[in-house]
């Protein structure tokens, strides 16, 4: 009965321990899979980290300056023996969403997760100067962009098959990774471009780029605007690529 009682107990514990899906940790707008060019944790970004055991029901509400720690939940990147604090911005039993810190070094790094004192396992991720991602309408990584035609300042409606936008149109593309930036990604981003070289391509055209930098709103989310090619092509779904750095 000792024993019996024994096996329970370390199981009851043992199911209280953070567990990190091995390639689990992506970039949060595209959610893109270890192995593809934009698979790495951009400096500067907002990444997703998903498993189970990872934080509360509920995701308390956010204000500058972010903590270092959310809803009981930490999250530590260690690079060549020197560890930083990530900023959580959502968390949940399976998901976190958190910015990683432009001070970080690029390179094979190790992420260890902490929730009310229990750490996780430790997964090695690869961090990279920039490795843009696209926010999708979906929140999936897939299908159409969150990209928003530019009519007026009072009149920005998201781009889709009933609102399309038409050659010589400025368009403002939301995403992730372009690079890190000069102030603490813990306050609200002042705006200006990113250093990083910064290119958009609509339908296989070159777009011009008037701003790639972080939005005003948020931490760690990029606004890119563009305006679409004359001989961008048309279509119902026209591919739109960044590449930064």
């Amino acid at each position: 009965m000792r024993l019996v009682l024994l096996v329970f107990a370390a199981s009851a514990l043992f199911a209280q321990q953070p567990i990190l899906y091995h390639r689990g940790t992506v970039n949060a707008a595209s959610l893109a899979p270890f192995g593809l060019p934009n698979a790495p944790i951009a400096r500067g970004s907002v990444f997703t980290v998903f498993g189970e055991n990872l934080g509360p029901a509920q995701s308390p509400a956010l204000s500058f300056p972010l903590a270092a720690t959310l809803g009981g939940v930490s999250i530590a990147v260690t690079l060549n023996g020197v560890a930083t604090q990530a900023f959580p911005i959502f968390v949940s039993a399976t998901q976190v969403n958190a910015v990683m810190p432009s001070t970080v070094t690029a390179g094979l790094a190790t992420l260890r997760l902490t929730y009310q004192s229990n750490k996780s396992n430790a997964i090695a991720i690869q961090i990279a100067g920039s490795a843009p991602g696209v926010f999708a309408v979906s929140s999936g990584g897939y299908g159409p962009g969150a990209i928003q035609n530019y009519v007026a300042a009072t009149n920005q409606p998201i781009n889709s098959l009933a609102t399309p936008a038409a050659p010589g149109q400025v368009v403002t593309i939301w995403g992730t990774g372009l690079g890190p930036v000069t102030f603490p990604d813990n306050v609200a981003p002042t705006a200006g471009n990113v250093a990083a070289p910064v290119t958009v391509t609509i339908g296989g055209q070159p777009a011009t780029v008037a701003y790639c930098g972080r939005s005003p709103c948020c931490s760690g989310v990029d606004q890119i605007v563009a305006t679409v090619p004359q001989n961008a092509p048309a279509g119902c779904w026209v591919p739109v690529s960044i590449n930064a750095g």
